[in-house]
Parts: C-alpha cells; structure tokens; sequence
C-alpha cells in the first residue's frame, strides 16, 4: 500500500497534479475561459487566456487556469473574440436627437422613452465609455447618470467660448464660464467682472465642476451673409492650454475648417475636435488629389501632436436628410424607441427644411458628398502619415436623425474602413487612443489587471472583420455581464 501511494504521489509530481498557485478569493465575480484577447496596441491576438473579474475591476488575465472561490459566473469564450470597452469621446447626452426644446415639451413621452433607451443605445454598439463634450451645464447629464445600465460617462465643463462668440449657451448662468478676449470688440456685459472670466478662473471653475476636459472653438461662423463671429487670438489660446494643463485638463477646441485647422496646429493644442472637411476657397476634383495648403495644415498637427477626431459622420448625418430610405433601416429599431422613429418619419420633410430651407435635395446631396469625400482624404493622409487620429463621432451632432446614438459610431468605422483606415487602428483610436488621449489609460483601453471591468464579446475578429463591431455578443460594463438583446430598444418594447 505505501509503495501505491508513493508511485500515485510521483505520478502527480511528473504531470503536475497540484492546485493552481493562481488563487483568489470573490465576492461578486466573473471567470472568463477560453478567451480570445485582442490587443489595441500591437494587434496581436492572445488565445486560451483566463479573465477574472471582481466586482467592477479585472484582477487577473494570464494562461494558466486560477483556483476560484467565493461567489461568481463563469463565461465560456471558446470560439470568440474579447476586446476592451469602446470609447467615443464627442458625444452629447442631454438633448433628444433632432428635437428643438418645443418640440420636447410638446412630446414628454417620446422624450422620456428616449433618454431611458439612450444608454443602452450606446452599450448595444459597445460604447462602454463616452465623454460629453458639449454640455455648458452639468446638472443636465443627470438623466443619462441615474440610469441603472449605462456607459462610464465623463464630459467637458462648461464651455470655454469666447465672449459672443459660437457655442455660447450659458449666458443666463450666474457665472457663465466665457472668455473674455480684451482686443475684440464688444460690449462687455456690466452684470459680468472681468476677473471671472480669465483662463485662469474659467478652467479653475471647470475643473471643480469634475470636468475631463475643458473645451473652447474656433468657429467664425456657418452663414457668409452674417457677421463673423469673434475668435481667439493665440495668445489666449496660448493661456488657455496653460491653465487646462495647470488643472490636470484636456484642450479640445471645435473647428472643421482650413482656418481652424491651421490657427489650432499652430496652436499645438491637446485635440480638435472635428475633421478638417472645409477646405475653403478648395474643392476636391475628379483627381481626388489633396491640395497642398491642406497637406500643409495636416503636416502640422501631425508635428505638433495634435489629437485629431475625423468626425465623418457630422456630414454624412445630414446627407441623410436627403435619403429618402434612411429611417426604414431596421437597425435603427435597436436604438431608437419607436414613437420617436415614427415621429422622425412624419415629420422628416419639415426637418429637412428646418436645416436647408428650400435648396433642392439632390444638389445638397451633391455638396455634402464631396465634403464628405474632403474629409475621407484628410483623415486618410493623417494616417498614412503618422498622425494621432482619436475616435469620436459628435452623436447627434446637429438637428437631425442622421445620428443615432450608438449605431452612429458603427457608422463612423464602416466610414474608416471604406476610407483606408486599417482595422486595428480602428480598434486603437476608440480604445487605447483615446484613453491615452484623455488621461483614462488608468481605467480603461486594454484587457489588463488593474482596468475597469468593460469588455465586449465578439463572434467575429475585428482585425479582419469590421462587421464584429455588429456581432457582440455580450457587454460587460462594470463586471456586469449583459446579452446584447436585452440592450435593444426592440427587445424592450417587445
């Protein structure tokens, strides 16, 4: 007998019959197995990994199978695919797309439909993280942040904007947080002190309001006819990168023209919030070739490091003002409530006349293709040419439909691809990029120990296949594990 047990001991010594030294104890935890790790930083696929998750953080990813116990789930990932959360970093929550503020008094249902549908909207297309880069109001994302089921959500306080100047919608606030610019030429309000409204105070004030980024344009204006609106001078925006860094902010300055892009590469800021598409006194032709003053400007941001959002989807979002189709695709049934889809379908030749007045559809058609196409040749050359290209889509980036939350951003990577973008730097910008890019490496844009519990569970590659972006099979958002189908506006209302 004693010879057995000591051949059975030797036995377990040769091929390892021995408890795994990886051990860990759980309240409320995820095993994963058999996972498939895409990495955002090299595209490289790691197989047959564990992933551990306790409570909303992963505390263990490595080969070698850990020894569980307490209290959690586990997860066969044979066969598919684990990427991290998706991040969009230009989104706007606080309105209901396409809706003026009379239009929302006169619909509370449709409203109220809507923001309960919205996060889910997001998470159903895998945006696990998104940033608000437009709220003048913080108070105003309480809707989206009282949700039981949603995205991490970060935002840009209060809009820097210069005094009169475009994007100013808090001037009824006590202290609304302008600029003011001492060589440009107009009234400065006598209920206002000067004081207040320096870089200094106005990112001071930013900041204590648990802002990400502080956020400032360069915007002259849309309409020729009408007089420009002020700009910066680059002295102040000079001061102004000075006391975002100062309060551990992030830069991003709207601008979409060869006037912008140029001041802002200049400028050297943190991000532009938009693609360069407005060429100017430029139109792309039949040769398809950029013209040098714009390679010029895109030469620059490149140097300068400037993070750049090619935003394809503001134009193609009222292109589809004029698409007659647009509202019978069934995807949008999966993100948007179907009172509000219904609404959009009445009302759909009011909104286009709302945005383009009574110029025929098929010559805007014409136009905004061809902007479109400017701003695919931009954000190509940035890539081919090393530039920092970051992933936010401006969801909804204006009155109109053409945005939906969520399926928006799946259209922004079917845009890319179309455009040469390669699939793993697509991966990268709505990931790792732009964790880098707004100082949330800590949390979020790998599958690693120590990052927030945000994961998607593909059936597809997306190395190969943008198409898996569409064929996730599980959201996990802080450690909770949600199918899809549930995130579905239809699902819900079924």
């Amino acid at each position: 007998m004693n010879k057995l047990i000591g051949l059975l001991v030797s036995t377990c010594i040769l091929i390892s019959c021995k408890t795994s030294e990886v051990e860990f104890l759980v309240e409320n935890g995820l095993l994963v197995k058999n996972a498939q790790i895409v990495s955002p930083i090299d595209q490289t696929i790691s197989p047959d990994n564990f992933i551990i998750v306790d409570g909303d953080s992963i505390v263990y990813v490595g080969e070698e199978e850990p020894n569980l116990k307490g209290s959690f789930t586990t997860i066969d990932a044979e066969g598919k695919y684990i990427i991290p959360g998706l991040i969009d970093s230009h989104v706007h929550v606080t309105g209901t797309d396409a809706l003026s503020d009379e239009e929302e008094l006169d619909n509370p249902e449709i409203v109220k439909n809507f923001k309960e549908q919205l996060p889910k909207s997001y998470l159903y297309f895998g945006y696990t993280t998104v940033i608000d880069l437009g709220t003048a109001k913080p108070e105003r994302l309480t809707d989206f942040q009282k949700a039981e089921i949603r995205p991490d959500l970060y935002y840009a306080g209060g809009g820097a904007v210069i005094g009169n100047g475009y994007g100013l919608s808090n001037w009824e606030d006590e202290v609304p947080n302008f600029v003011y610019q001492e060589n440009e030429a107009y009234p400065f309000p006598d209920n206002y002190l000067k004081e207040n409204h320096t870089p200094e105070a106005v990112a001071k004030r930013i900041a204590s309001s648990g802002a990400i980024v502080l956020k400032t344009y360069y915007e002259p204006g849309f309409d020729p006819t009408q007089p420009h609106f002020p700009t910066p001078s680059q002295t102040l925006m000079s001061n102004l990168k000075r006391e975002a860094h100062k309060n551990n902010l992030v830069l991003a300055v709207h601008g979409n023209s060869l006037e912008a892009h140029g001041f802002l590469a200049e400028a050297a800021v943190d991000v532009v919030a938009h693609g360069l598409w407005n060429w100017g006194n430029h139109r792309l032709d039949s040769t398809m070739v950029l013209p040098m003053e714009i390679k010029d400007v895109l030469d620059a941001e490149i140097k300068g490091k400037v993070g750049y959002m090619p935003t394809l989807q503001v134009i193609n979002g009222l292109w589809e003002l004029t698409n007659a189709t647009y509202l019978n695709n069934t995807e949008l049934e999966h993100v948007l409530p179907k009172q509000l889809l219904d609404y959009y379908k009445a009302n759909s030749n009011i909104m286009y006349t709302n945005v383009f007045g009574n110029a025929p559809k098929n010559i805007i058609a014409t136009n905004f293709n061809r902007i479109s196409e400017q701003g695919k040749l931009s954000m190509k050359y940035m890539n081919d040419n090393g530039g920092k290209l970051l992933f936010g889509t401006d969801t909804p980036s204006s009155p109109t439909y053409g945005n939906p939350p969520g399926y928006n951003g799946y259209l922004e990577m079917l845009e890319m691809e179309n455009a040469g973008i390669p699939l793993g730097k697509i991966l990268a910008m709505a990931t790792i990029e732009n964790a880098r890019a707004f100082k949330l490496e800590r949390l979020y844009g790998t599958v690693e120990e120590g990052k927030k519990a945000n994961l998607l569970i593909l059936n597809k590659n997306p190395l190969l296949d943008i198409t898996a972006y569409n064929d996730i099979v599980q959201v996990i958002i802080n450690g909770k594990i949600i199918n899809r189908n549930k995130l579905s506006a239809k699902e819900i209302e079924e």
